[in-house]
């Protein structure tokens, strides 16, 4: 039977073994924090905050409630939160409550340790119950308290040296800097990257099965006047001096780990954050196992073939048949093996159509796929490499042609495009089909980094978790340090790293971050005390914070430097229209200005007021200038907005055809909703008519929230 208590439900069931009772957590039971006198930030001195003692308080009262009510008459208790460090601390911090309560249970506590929500598995690990590991717990609350001291010290220090409170913070971490630190390096290497022209050399050949293309064997030509007697010395025709084949072979891939994983994910257009929220909706549906691990070695005791074989049921995953009838299975290793849980792995098979979720069926059959992947061969290629002589110039022609697919058969996302050519033979001569040309061109800049890549440089460095790295790239998105994919810095973004890097420079590296990491996974293995990494971590953020303290105004003017950048949106179009332009002769801008009286904020005219042109924005979310003027109207530059559900593009013309269309969109939500509360007076009476209408004005408001723009005090919908 199920039953509630303070809202939160539980589950009772009786067995040969007695009475039983499940309750869920909804995740931590308590979280860290600052005791109250350290609330107000103007007033706190920093350095005791970085000393303070913290204290533990409820993530949702109604849990810690419940838990405490239902644990009172309990004659036993079993932990089965993640097998994680995270899972870990979860369970001793209900076992804690629980103890407060019912002290009794201090000797009957056992822990199930399970990867998928399998009746096998669960199963499994109640048959089999251990002891809740305290290092692991203490690991994880070490790191819950070393970012909440780092994180609230320096978002402060920064947030106040620059002015920048209440939601207009800036935030400092000690994992986010490092990792905005790379975004902003590879940005900068781009903005110093200075174009060298080059050229490269082509001839175009007469071959029985068709026109072929060349490549002069010089790679590039630096010199135009060797490139232009490298075209001269180029005579038909063309005799083909060698042709050689090689064989290439290619290894399957490891099993995929969470690190792993989001980068395959976001290489088919599904970016980590949302990666994982995906693959946790299918562990707790039952489909795959957990997706936080660091594993790429299967355990002897998951059985494989029984999965291949019920996957091979499955008519997407027919290729699974070949795969299990094999007499041994040798699954391919990865480099790290632990024992916490598997790599991610399908728990359940069934027909990718069924799942009616886009997002969930292309993450569900990209781990099929890769759970296939390594049980399969080697994939075989054939490089076959022609050289051919054209007066005094060699050129070459490459083809690649597949042999063998191999695990390329049932994980087609490393599979490259054949480049077959046709048969070339020794002496062959081959007239040219058009004459040779050159193509200028210039070298380009580094490319930025994907959301993918970044995570892997950050695995490399030492920078957070499989757990926390996502989030963290997604927390720079939403606090308006970056933006798109492959992500690029604002100009605050940048100032941030240039600021600390000058004033802090440990902060903006990955060493001491990836030091402490260390330090809490020594505690993991029990070689450290939480209180020794801890207390090492407080004297770390001291020096820090000294160092800052004493170059705080030169820090906020970088900051504040970067911040004025991002605030100019681009020329204003009267301006230029009507000739004016600044005393230096360049264009009158249009920049975000926030009212002194009203705190909102508007788009104007640096020329004010001789240009009274303003435009009405958002007054949630970060605004990020996208250095162009609206394609559609070409009379207004365009924002990006971002922090809310989903970044949006916004052109600040309220005439623009863009902003019509979504102007339509909201007024058809806004009559959806009037409609809904039409509907509830009329079938309902009473508290639950009132409820359903103010329900029905709440879903108004939040989709309006998200979207609209003030104007005179007037909202106008623009949401892309």
């Amino acid at each position: 039977t199920s039953s509630k208590s303070y809202g939160i439900p539980y589950y009772n069931w009786s067995d040969e073994a007695g009475e039983h009772c499940a309750i869920g957590l909804k995740g931590h039971v308590m979280t860290t924090a600052f005791p109250e006198q350290y609330s107000d930030w103007r007033k706190t001195d920093l350095t005791e905050l970085i000393s303070a003692e913290l204290i533990k308080v409820p993530t949702q009262k109604s849990v810690v409630k419940a838990v405490r009510k239902e644990a009172k008459g309990a004659k036993s208790l079993v932990i089965a939160t993640d097998y994680d460090r995270e899972g870990e601390l979860i369970g001793l911090e209900a076992l804690e409550q629980v103890l407060d309560v019912n002290p009794k249970l201090k000797d009957t506590v056992k822990r199930a340790q399970y990867s998928a929500l399998t009746r096998a598995e669960v199963d499994r690990s109640f048959d089999n119950l251990a002891e809740l590991s305290m290092p692991l717990a203490k690991a994880g609350e070490a790191r819950q308290d070393i970012d909440l001291i780092w994180g609230a010290t320096l978002t402060r220090f920064i947030s106040l040296a620059t002015g920048r409170l209440g939601n207009q913070f800036l935030s400092v971490g000690r994992v986010q800097s490092p990792t905005l630190a790379l975004i902003v390096e590879r940005e900068l290497e781009r903005r110093a990257h200075k174009p060298e022209p080059y050229w490269e050399l082509f001839a175009a050949f007469k071959h029985p099965e068709g026109e072929v293309v060349a490549h002069h064997k010089t790679d590039k030509f630096w010199k135009a006047e060797e490139a232009e007697a490298a075209l001269k010395g180029t005579k038909s025709p063309g005799k083909v001096t060698k042709v050689e084949a090689k064989k290439q072979t290619r290894k399957p891939p490891a099993p995929f780990n969470t690190t792993s994983f989001t980068g395959a994910a976001a290489a088919i257009g599904v970016l980590p954050a949302q990666a994982m929220r995906v693959a946790e909706s299918l562990y707790m549906d039952g489909f795959i196992s957990y997706p936080r691990t660091d594993n790429t070695v299967y355990p002897d005791s998951l059985p494989v073939r029984e999965l291949l074989k019920s996957l091979a049921q499955v008519p997407a995953f027919s290729a699974a048949k070949d795969v299990a009838e094999r007499d041994k299975l040798s699954p391919t290793r990865g480099k790290k093996q632990t024992t916490d849980h598997p790599p991610i792995y399908p728990t359940q098979a069934l027909d990718p159509k069924i799942i009616g979720d886009s997002q969930k069926r292309k993450i569900y059959e990209l781990v099929v796929a890769r759970f296939l992947a390594t049980f399969s061969d080697s994939s075989v290629s054939e490089s076959t490499r022609v050289d051919i002589e054209a007066g005094t110039e060699d050129y070459f022609i490459r083809g690649i042609r597949l042999v063998k697919p191999g695990f390329l058969a049932v994980y087609p996302y490393s599979r490259r495009a054949d480049e077959e050519i046709p048969k070339f033979e020794e002496g062959q001569e081959l007239e040219f089909a058009k004459d040779p040309w050159l193509d200028a061109k210039e070298t380009k800049p580094p490319t930025r980094i994907g959301q993918g890549k970044l995570i892997e440089m950050m695995e490399e460095r030492g920078l957070g978790t499989k757990a926390t790295r996502h989030s963290i790239i997604q927390s720079l998105y939403d606090r308006g340090y970056i933006h798109d994919n492959p992500a690029q810095p604002t100009e605050t973004g940048i100032a941030m790293v240039k600021a600390l890097g000058e004033f802090a420079h440990r902060i903006a590296t990955p060493d001491m971050t990836a030091e402490l990491e260390n330090d809490m996974d020594l505690i993991a293995g029990g070689d450290r005390s939480k209180e020794q990494v801890v207390d090492h971590s407080r004297d770390l953020l001291h020096e820090a914070y000294e160092a800052l303290e004493k170059n705080k105004e030169k820090l906020a003017e970088t900051l504040w430097e970067g911040m004025n950048q991002d605030r100019i949106l681009g020329p204003c179009q009267k301006c230029a229209a009507a000739g004016r332009v600044n005393e230096d002769e360049s264009p009158k801008m249009l920049r975000i200005i926030r009212a002194k009286k009203s705190g909102k904020r508007f788009v104007g005219c640096q020329g004010y007021p001789e240009c009274d042109q303003t435009y009405g924005i958002p007054q949630r979310g970060e605004l990020i200038g996208l250095d162009e003027v609206c394609t559609i109207c070409g009379k207004a530059p365009r924002l990006k907005v971002t922090g809310g559900r989903r970044p949006w593009n916004l052109c600040l013309n309220q005439e623009c055809p863009s902003m019509e269309e979504m102007r339509a969109k909201r007024e058809e939500r806004a009559k959806a909703a009037a409609e809904k509360k039409k509907k509830a007076k009329s079938t309902k009476k009473g508290k639950n008519a009132k409820t359903d209408e103010a329900k029905a004005d709440k879903s108004d408001e939040e989709s309006e929230g998200d979207d609209s723009v003030e104007e005179s005090g007037t909202k106008v919908g623009a949401k892309e």
